[in-house]
């Protein structure tokens, strides 16, 4: 068992990190095509680890590494597409070196097309292929586990943790939903996909937790209410500052406050929610007062 495993059998909140890319802008490091986050790790190398150990700091135990965009797909307009492995080990190496040895280091594996566009989703052989190229990337770095991040279809879901259980490491797994005002409304993936179905179909393949990310801290338990989970798989949840809206500009929520946050947080903490941490619009003062 590794040492991660063993950690998740504690009943403890285990604390995830908070926003990389949110962060790195607040702290006035531009993000913008083609590299996008991934720009951060060769031209902003410092201020990614200052990130890193700043959530460190404030008490996350597992730190993300920012490997959100370096799929070589991801990199090919920028034409680092050939040093998709180097970047992935760069940007690891910068967690490891902020988490030390008493915290868990994740490799982010995000959708291969933008996380908002379900439609843009590739075919399976392709998610297959790459989703795998990438965890192998991972795994070679040194990671203690991988974060399948924002997933919007199951198609795509499924084939990135098939892809991240080859390396035999420890997975997560983690969805984002359409906003559903409505409780009557089964909680849904961007691609209109039930939910419920999505973790069916990644618990069968043996992940040891499922999560959801990138939506509103507001929504998280509505959407956990109805599911059924297998008692042996872990839930978590990593939640916005605000909403996006349909004409996609960005409005804040209550949750911008770290305290109110904290409140969410432990409301999840509640109903057995045990993986923790911050997605959008977080700060390591987020992190820093959660349960």
């Amino acid at each position: 068992m590794s040492k991660f495993e063993d950690r998740l059998q504690s009943p403890q909140i285990l604390r995830l990190d908070g926003a990389t890319g949110t962060e790195l802008t607040r702290r006035g490091f531009a993000l913008a095509s083609p590299a996008w986050s991934a720009a951060a790790i060769v031209d902003a190398s410092e201020l990614l680890l200052e990130i890193h150990r700043d959530y460190v700091a404030a008490g996350a135990e597992i730190v993300t590494a920012n490997t959100f965009r370096t799929h070589a797909r991801n990199l090919r307009s920028a034409g680092w597409e050939f040093q998709a492995a180097d970047l992935t080990h760069h940007a690891v190496q910068l967690a490891r070196q902020a988490a030390g040895s008493d915290r868990f280091v994740a490799g982010s594996i995000a959708p291969l097309e933008d996380c908002y566009s379900p439609e843009l989703t590739p075919e399976l052989r392709s998610l297959e292929r790459e989703h795998l190229l990438h965890a192998e990337n991972l795994a070679a770095a040194g990671v203690d586990l991988i974060l399948i991040e924002t997933q919007v279809t199951i198609r795509e879901a499924v084939a990135a943790t098939r892809a991240a259980m080859c390396t035999k490491l420890p997975v997560l797994t983690s969805f984002t939903l359409k906003h559903t005002p409505s409780s009557q409304v089964s909680p849904q993936l961007l691609s209109g996909e039930s939910l419920q179905d999505a973790m069916d179909a990644v618990t069968q393949l043996g992940v040891r937790g499922v999560l959801l990310n990138c939506i509103p801290a507001s929504e998280v338990l509505p959407a956990f209410a109805s599911l059924r989970i297998p008692p042996e798989v872990v839930t978590g949840a990593y939640a916005n500052t605000g909403r996006m809206l349909a004409d996609g500009s960005w409005t804040q929520t209550d949750a911008q406050n770290p305290a109110v946050y904290a409140e969410y947080a432990n409301a999840w903490k509640a109903v057995g929610i045990r993986l923790i941490g911050g997605c959008c619009g977080t700060t390591p003062q987020h992190i820093s007062l959660l349960p």
